[in-house]
């Protein structure tokens, strides 16, 4: 937490300082392409803000297992595709990277209440990263595999299926193909960033619309990585769990809870990966889906994040905010035309407004969905009920987690965002056309050391 909040403090502080300093007048600027000797160029500031967003958003992303049928190339373009999610949204990013860690943690909760022999390691955060990723596959005997999760195994075990798996905390890490050149290069190259970010500001020298875009996915990124420290990187080769039963003798051993058609896994009865955008939403709106084989070769990545109503979400909330208001720092900054300069505050709110909307709406949704709601309401009348929702009336409210209401406020609410966020993504490279000349001053980073 203290981590987190010193981000927020770095914001802050730069959000005021450079708010202030702004960015020179329309007389005082400098168009098209400048060269660096006397100071930084336009190839400086191109090269420091590109090289750190690659950064942020390629080394930053912890993707699931792949299928094993999918080969280099399908890893690579789906990196890609979330590389880009990463760098148009990286809020919404941060906030898988939140619900994972979030269900990883009530894994851990809920492995503590098996009885284990001594010798059989304890079941770590690393672990469950792991088993939600999809490291574990069950090989069902004379049944098709498929991977299992982290309440899948928990299930499995707890019925004798399968082994408790025997890999220590340390084997498990062993598995992940984390570089420590990559991550050690991205945190100097953040490091120095925000250093430079926050002596432009401290100086009131101007800082330019690409560089405060920058700060805010170098913010996204280290929340991140702390968020994802326990998972596996690019783990290519799952573990194999077999088991002495078929996959018709466990469900039919499970009775009337595995009746239902499953839709992503025999084991759907137990937790079906829901909701998810690929396998869930696309559907519903006719798109192309995927991963289309069944059951599931591979658990995607874009299961929605269910983190409830404590610390993390606050946090979470705290970080999106931080994260759209940063844009609020150019609110009067000079750009080449007037024109521009109120696009980017309309956009602005609009990112702003959007992101508060959407908080507003899946808060309630997924409240509705738990039964959070009605628990508090029960517990403000005190009426000596819990509230909860029973087990069949919380499938039926899953099943509608999409309701037509969240379909009919997100459409326009998505549509607009969008829109915003690339007029902004835009913008910063056409905004170096024409900059303010204290833009390509340096710091003087000599007035930081105290004269006696």
């Amino acid at each position: 937490m203290a981590y987190m909040l010193g981000l927020l403090a770095v914001a802050s502080f730069v959000f005021v300082e450079a708010a202030e300093a702004s960015n020179g007048t329309s007389q005082d600027r400098r168009d098209g392409w400048v060269s660096q000797p006397n100071g930084r160029g336009t190839f400086d500031i191109l090269w420091s803000c590109l090289f750190t967003i690659f950064l942020c958003t390629w080394v930053s992303l912890h993707l699931n297992v792949p299928a094993a049928h999918e080969n280099y190339w399908h890893q690579f373009f789906r990196k890609m595709r979330w590389m880009v999610q990463a760098i148009m949204a990286p809020e919404f990013v941060l906030a898988f990277a939140t619900g994972q860690k979030v269900e990883a943690r009530r894994s851990v909760e809920l492995f503590k209440d098996l009885d284990l022999p001594a010798h059989c390691p304890k079941w770590t955060i690393r672990h469950a990263f792991y088993a939600n990723m999809g490291g574990f596959v069950l090989q069902p005997r004379e049944s098709s595999s498929f991977p299992v999760n982290s309440k899948q195994l928990h299930w499995l075990i707890q019925r004798r299926y399968v082994d408790y798996p025997t890999m220590t905390a340390d084997e498990v890490w062993d598995k992940s193909k984390a570089d420590g050149f990559q991550k050690s290069l991205t945190c100097l190259q953040t490091a120095w960033f925000i250093i430079q970010i926050v002596g432009r500001a401290a100086q009131r020298i101007p800082i330019t619309t690409l560089e405060i875009t920058t700060l805010s996915f170098v913010l996204c990124t280290l929340v991140m990585f702390y968020q994802w420290a326990n998972k596996p990187l690019d783990v290519q080769s799952p573990t194999i769990l077999t088991s002495h039963k078929t996959i018709a003798e466990i469900l039919l051993e499970a009775g009337t809870a595995a009746r239902d058609p499953y839709k992503q896994t025999p084991l759907d009865f137990i937790d079906n990966q829901s909701p998810s955008w690929l396998t869930e939403v696309q559907p519903h709106l006719q798109f192309r889906t995927g991963p289309r084989m069944r059951p599931l070769p591979r658990f995607t990545n874009d299961r929605f994040p269910v983190i409830g109503a404590g610390p993390d979400a606050v946090g979470l909330f705290l970080f999106t905010m931080a994260y759209c208001g940063l844009h609020f720092v150019a609110w009067d900054f000079s750009f080449p035309t007037p024109l521009e300069r109120y696009l980017w505050r309309a956009a602005s709110i609009a990112i702003g407004g959007c992101a508060f909307i959407f908080w507003v709406c899946e808060t309630y949704q997924d409240g509705h969905r738990l039964g959070r709601w009605e628990r508090w309401y029960a517990k403000w009348r005190g009426d000596g009920r819990d509230g909860r929702i029973n087990t069949m009336e919380k499938t039926r409210r899953n099943r509608r987690f999409v309701p037509v209401w969240e379909v009919i406020v997100m459409s326009p609410v998505t549509l607009i965002y969008t829109v915003a966020r690339t007029y902004i993504v835009v913008e910063v490279f056409l905004s170096q056309r024409s900059l303010a000349v204290g833009c390509f001053d340096t710091v003087q980073w000599s007035e930081f050391i105290p004269h006696f």
